[in-house]
């Protein structure tokens, strides 16, 4: 028996340790019950987390889309959600940013029509990536998995995969945005951009 424990205590470390490194590290990890954190810190239009959701649609004179940006470093890594677009919103999208003097680095926009990846190479520079026509139903819930993998992005719109390649892909990203096109400056009354269940995993 003495000589058994100190095997077994081996073992459990050593199971303990392996399983450790088998569970991917959660960088944020959003339920959208409460007011958002100081950590979602720019944003256009208006945003309202509340009973699971967070909700945008544009408002004011500017003619932009909804956007809220999160700050977060991340390079490989697994980021997830559920989406949907509201009356005649037209996309949603998720894009990430490095530092102010870098800008954007690489864009998904999931349109009700259509499917798009848009690289950045250089602040100001834009590229698309991919295209590919898939219909979204409005006004359902659809999940969105993106994967990060070197200067590989992959991403699962409901069942359908994607896949884009670019040496932007691998920089190091600091910041994500949540946003897209709602329907027009009118507000919420003609459309809005909902998000929840947001996930984002360290790749393994």
């Amino acid at each position: 028996m003495k000589c058994l424990l100190p095997n077994l205590l081996a073992t459990l470390l050593l199971s303990t340790a392996a399983s450790a490194r088998a569970e991917p590290s959660v960088l944020l990890e959003e339920t959208f019950e409460q007011p958002l954190s100081a950590e979602w810190h720019w944003g256009l239009g208006t945003w309202a987390s509340k009973d699971g959701v967070l909700r945008g649609f544009e408002s004011g004179e500017r003619r932009h889309g909804p956007l809220k940006v999160h700050k977060l470093e991340m390079t490989d890594a697994v980021v997830e959600c559920d989406f949907r677009l509201i009356g005649k919103a037209t996309f949603a999208g998720i894009i990430f940013n490095g530092a102010q003097e870098r800008g954007h680095i690489v864009h998904l926009v999931m349109g009700k029509d259509h499917l798009r990846v848009f690289a950045h190479p250089k602040k100001g520079e834009s590229v698309g990536l991919f295209k590919q026509d898939n219909p979204l139903t409005l006004d359902e819930w659809h999940h969105v998995r993106l994967e990060f993998k070197g200067a590989t992005m992959t991403a699962t719109i409901d069942n359908t995969s994607i896949t884009a390649t670019d040496p932007c892909i691998a920089e190091q990203k600091l910041s994500f945005g949540l946003g897209g096109e709602s329907g027009g400056p009118e507000g919420e009354k003609v459309g809005a951009l909902e998000f929840r269940k947001l996930k984002i995993t360290a790749a393994r």
